[in-house]
């Protein structure tokens, strides 16, 4: 009888986290899928995108996701010897705490958009971030680029090495140009970087989605989350004034080289100071393009709506 209680009591829950200097930084846990195709696809899947993300993944069987990580820490204290091993402080507590899982998914999910732009081309970039297997998707990158995969490398690792979450749920970000496609060269794509980061993180809810209103952002992501200037990046902000931007956020050592420009430019070191500035919506404060000031949006018009305009006026 205890068995069958033992048995009936227990799951296998999936555990997903980063191991720190002395703690583990859980990013969540959740109950495997008892079907066996459908956990062993999940635990690829998730396995690929978090060891990307310089994370690890466990399982363990237990009543309780609090009871699995309080086991998974007892395992991870014997291997490193250290007794005082325990969750760190940015943790994801809630995950921890749940006594059982939600009955729905309960992942932030949303939509956000913002701009950016490489030497030859302004773009959109939108993020959506919804219910489902963790993945990160990114498309619409030059045709001639190094491809996704070292941009979607970048971003990642620039995300989670900054403490900030990575949204463990299907990430999907399409980067929309103004332009042709077959006219759109790979010069200056790393300067993509920022602005999908940041595009990702409002969409999560970690970045209010509507701070991205009035700036373009334009740097390649450092692993570390530093930000580094991509090449042609004068060119790319000139393109970026030509279609009505006001204010570009650069990395802190490019803004000497961009003062003669007719855009307003902010400089930054890091994606956490990006983040900082956002939030607090600095990059509107003192803005001769603004009546308050402050706060005030003002967008310039899409990459989509210019390259729609540009076909139009070419069929005239």
């Amino acid at each position: 009888m205890s068995t069958t209680e033992t048995t009936t009591s227990t799951r296998e829950f999936i555990i997903v986290g980063q191991v720190c200097a002395g703690s583990y930084r859980l990013w969540d846990v959740a109950p495997a899928p008892a079907d066996p195709g459908k956990r062993a696809i999940a635990l690829e899947e998730i396995g690929v995108d978090v060891m990307d993300a310089f994370g690890s993944v466990h399982t363990e069987y237990a009543s309780t996701a609090r009871e699995a990580v309080d086991q998974l820490l007892a395992t991870l204290r014997d291997r490193y010897g250290d007794d005082g091993f325990a969750l760190a402080d940015n943790s994801n507590l809630d995950a921890y705490n749940a006594d059982e899982p939600p009955a729905e998914q309960t992942d932030p999910y949303g939509k956000a958009t913002t701009t950016a732009a490489t030497r030859d081309s302004r773009y959109e970039i939108t993020a959506s971030v919804v219910s489902g297997t963790p993945r990160f998707n990114l498309e619409g990158l030059p045709v001639r680029s190094l491809g996704a995969n070292w941009a979607r490398d970048r971003v990642r690792a620039g995300i989670c090495n900054s403490g900030l979450d990575w949204p463990m749920v299907n990430v999907l970000v399409q980067a929309t140009a103004d332009i042709c496609e077959d006219n759109v060269t790979s010069i200056g794509a790393s300067g993509l970087d920022l602005a999908i980061a940041v595009t990702v993180l409002a969409a999560a809810g970690q970045v209010p989605a509507e701070c991205l209103d009035g700036a373009a952002l334009v740097a390649e992501l450092g692993l570390d989350g530093r930000l580094r200037t991509p090449y042609g990046l004068p060119s790319t902000v000139r393109r970026l004034t030509e279609g009505g931007t006001t204010t570009v956020i650069v990395p802190d050592a490019a803004v000497a080289d961009l003062k003669h420009t007719r855009a307003r430019i902010i400089g930054a070191s890091s994606l956490n100071e990006v983040v900082a500035m956002l939030s607090g919506h600095w990059h509107h404060q003192n803005c001769a393009h603004c009546d308050q000031g402050v706060t005030a949006p003002h967008r310039p018009p899409t990459a989509r709506a210019l390259r729609d305009k540009d076909q139009v006026d070419g069929q005239i």
